[in-house]
Parts: structure tokens; C-alpha cells; sequence
């Protein structure tokens, strides 16, 4: 019987099989995955954590509906295991589990509605409030070896905002538009960086010219010592690395200098955020409120991808990020800062 289902599995097409291994992995979910207990036991692991400002300062303050509740020191808020939790506040938290397979196969927001059972808005909630725990897997990331860093730069987008307070742009160019030369304010300003282990941390950091203030806020505490920043050359990146005692190599590509003594290069980061500029290509644009969330996807998206078990990985990021429901509700304000500082 074995081999007779193995001899049918062999003879499929290759699409057939990515289909079947799909079903597998589906079921294989279905049956030991429990997003509650995952989310209970990251919890019981950091039971005194305040997820509103991270402090560890806390102490039981009675129950709510049964429930045990605490109070942080430090905020002086109040918060309950569930507070923060990707799940928290969710009316349909039965179909949350169901949702991430169509979610982490890029399916659109219709789409996965549909799948789901759930309607459109609830699908664009949910998508961001995932997305926003996956944010957690780019705060711990630590940098070593030879780190490479540069920027790129979107336009700032609204949207989905009726409302503008500027004049629409239209599609196309025209000889009769004056162009602004060089980098504006009005275009988002995202660092990129990944070191040759393969991590990558996706960060907008500013409207406008970066920095040495905001590449200090991307990198801080995330790069190890001895390691040796490679970048563009750029007066910010000089400026924090004397700052922090790293070693800077300067690559100079815009005068076709690619390798330096052998080894050092920026062609990984260019690459990242070459591919990463491909792949958004596929949303139609993002709104500039949202942008720090794709980048969240995508610096994630790989780590899941050469996963044994990409669907319990991600149940584990998102179970273990205990401030996710607060960062989700926070996208608004967070944009707000950036746009009017």
C-alpha cells in the first residue's frame, strides 16, 4: 500500500505535488497546532512583562471576569495575560487559525476573506494585526560579521485616503511638471540592512534624508562588536560608526568600485531591497501608513519560507509577540510622528 501511494505520489506534476504537500501541511496543522496554547505558554514565559512599555516592574492586581490582572510600576497601566496578544479582542478567534495558511500564501484580501469566512475589513485587520507581530522578529535581530547597510526611498502614499491635503499625483510623466531634483520630503526613507549570515532588518526610518540620529534608532543595540559596517559611504553611516567604534569600509559604487580588499560589498543589500521592491510591485502600492508592516513581511518571509514547518514557525512569532494588538493600534500615530515630526 505504501509504495503503490508513493509510485502515484512520484508520477504528479510538479504543480500537483506542491498541491498535495500543501493538503498535507493544511491538515498537519489542522491537527497539532493550537494558537491559544502556543500564545499561553510564550505568555507564561514572560508572565511580568508589561506589554505597553516592556517593563518587567509588574505585581498582580486582583481579577477581571475572573481572570488575573496586573499593574505595571513603571506605566502604572493595567493589563491581563491576553493584553497585547496578536488574538486579543478578536470576534471570530476560532477562524484567526485558519486564516494564516491563505494569508502566508499572499492570497488577497477578498480572497482570504472568502476563504475564510469572514468579511473584507475583518481580512485587512487581521492581516496587519499579523503582520504586526511579525514586527517582533525584526526587534531581536542581532548583526555580526560584515553588515551591510543602505537606503532606499518610496513616495509618500495615502492611500486609500479620500481626503487628501495635496494635489493628487497623476500617472505618467509630463515635460510641463517641474521634477524636484535629489531626495525630497516627500519621499519615505527605508534602511535596509543584512550581514552575510543572511539576517535582514527592513526599517523606515524618516521623510527625507536620513540621519545619524535615525540610523542610530534602527541599529541600536542590534549590531555586535567587531563587526564591520560596509555601506555607500554616506556622512550618517560615518558618523555612527565612529559613534559606536565600529570599523566602516566605504564601497563607492557610483564610481564603479563594487569589491574592496576582496570582501567587502554591498551587493546583498542591494540585492534585498531590490527583490523586496519587486515583490511589493505585487500589492498595486502601499499606503506610506502601512509600508513598515510589508517590510515586516518580507524581512520574515525567507526564515519561513526554508522552514521544515513554515505554518507552525509563524504560529510561533505571532504567539510570542506580546505587544502585537498594541502595535497594530498604534499604526496611526506611528505615522503621524513620521509625516509631522
Amino acid at each position: 500500500m505504501k509504495n503503490e501511494i508513493l509510485e502515484q505520489v512520484n508520477n504528479l506534476s510538479e504543480t500537483d505535488k506542491l498541491v498535495l504537500s500543501r493538503i498535507i501541511e493544511q491538515f498537519i496543522f489542522d491537527s497539532h497546532i493550537d494558537i491559544a496554547k502556543e500564545e499561553a505558554e510564550s505568555k507564561n514565559k514572560n508572565a511580568n512583562l508589561c506589554p505597553h512599555c516592556q517593563s518587567r516592574r509588574t505585581r498582580k492586581n486582583g481579577f477581571q471576569y475572573g481572570i488575573q490582572r496586573f499593574v505595571c510600576n513603571d506605566c502604572k497601566k493595567n493589563f491581563r495575560h491576553s493584553t497585547g496578544l496578536a488574538t486579543a479582542h478578536l470576534k471570530k478567534k476560532e477562524l484567526f487559525k485558519n486564516y494564516i495558511p491563505y494569508f502566508l500564501d499572499g492570497y488577497s484580501l477578498n480572497k482570504c476573506a472568502k476563504l475564510t469566512g469572514i468579511s473584507k475589513q475583518t481580512s485587512f485587520d487581521w492581516r496587519h494585526k499579523i503582520l504586526s507581530a511579525l514586527g517582533k522578529y525584526q526587534d531581536v535581530q542581532k548583526f555580526s560579521g560584515i553588515l551591510e547597510v543602505d537606503e532606499i526611498f518610496f513616495e509618500h502614499s495615502e492611500k486609500g485616503n479620500k481626503h487628501l491635503e495635496r494635489k493628487s499625483r497623476k500617472r505618467g510623466k509630463s515635460v510641463f511638471v517641474k521634477k524636484k531634483r535629489g531626495v525630497s520630503n516627500d519621499k519615505v526613507a527605508v534602511v535596509v540592512g543584512c550581514d552575510r549570515k543572511g539576517n535582514k532588518i527592513l526599517k523606515v526610518a524618516t521623510m527625507g534624508r536620513i540621519s545619524t540620529c535615525d540610523v542610530e534608532k534602527v541599529f541600536k543595540e542590534k549590531i555586535e562588536a567587531k563587526t564591520v559596517l560596509c555601506t555607500d559611504g554616506h556622512r550618517s553611516y560615518e558618523s555612527f560608526a565612529t559613534s559606536n567604534n565600529l570599523e566602516h569600509q566605504t564601497v563607492k559604487v557610483s564610481a564603479k568600485e563594487y569589491v574592496k580588499k576582496g570582501i567587502y560589498h554591498v551587493q546583498h543589500v542591494n540585492q534585498t531591497a531590490s527583490e523586496f521592491k519587486n515583490w511589493l510591485g505585487k500589492f498595486n502600492g502601499v499606503s506610506t501608513k502601512y509600508l513598515q508592516n510589508y517590510l515586516n513581511w518580507y524581512a520574515v518571509k525567507k526564515t519561513l519560507e526554508e522552514n521544515q514547518n513554515p505554518l507552525k514557525k509563524s504560529v510561533i512569532l505571532i504567539a510570542g509577540a506580546f505587544t502585537a494588538y498594541i502595535d497594530f493600534k498604534s499604526i496611526i500615530e506611528n505615522y503621524n510622528i513620521l509625516i509631522r515630526p
